[in-house]
């Protein structure tokens, strides 16, 4: 049974990977602070507090400069700020979590779910 290895006020980066519709990927690493432990679902209460770093690549893994970058899925991805998500505990070995671009663009409530809950 997986267990909490940080506690409440830590902190970890997490990575999230998009597939966009023209083939390239998003890869974008969040600072997570902890705000609570869910024993009983195995996960964290994180809030994203910064964007650490990002990159985007081609279907083939190469990096896109700057200029060639896809501007409206990066305005999505620094929305993501200061949002609240649970994530389980297995996530602090680093991998990335692959995501559906659903939760990038808003039709999936991942990373909205849980802003009701905002400390202040």
């Amino acid at each position: 049974m997986p267990e909490a290895k940080r506690m409440v006020g830590e902190w970890f980066p997490v990575q999230f990977v998009w597939k966009l519709p023209d083939g390239d990927f998003i890869r974008a690493v969040f600072r997570a602070v902890i705000l609570d432990t869910i024993p009983a679902a195995d996960k964290y209460l994180v809030r994203l507090d910064e964007l650490l770093a990002g990159r985007q690549e081609s279907k083939d893994g190469e990096m896109r400069p700057k200029e060639a970058m896809t501007i409206p899925y990066w305005v999505l991805v620094r929305e993501i700020i200061g949002n609240q998500v649970t994530l389980a505990y297995e996530v602090e070995d680093g991998r990335p979590l692959h995501m559906r671009l659903t939760t990038l663009v808003g039709e999936h409530d991942f990373f909205t779910r849980y802003n009701q809950y905002k400390r202040q």
